[in-house]
């Protein structure tokens, strides 16, 4: 059971940060101004910039 626990983290770990990663990035938008926008544009690029690297590695081979 604890082996099973441990590939579910596996597999749900990077998403679940993007995620929460992405989410922060909205909050910090809306409530911020000047040096929070620029982090939140930060946070709101990182899915697409793991997405273009997945994509990128993937037709390499």
């Amino acid at each position: 059971m604890i082996a099973r626990q441990r590939r579910r983290g596996a597999v749900f770990g990077i998403p679940l940060l993007l995620a929460l990663v992405t989410l922060a990035g909205l909050v910090i938008g809306l409530l911020g101004d000047g040096g929070y926008d620029i982090a939140a544009g930060l946070a709101m690029l990182l899915p697409v910039a793991v997405i273009a690297w997945s994509l990128g590695k993937a037709r390499r081979g």
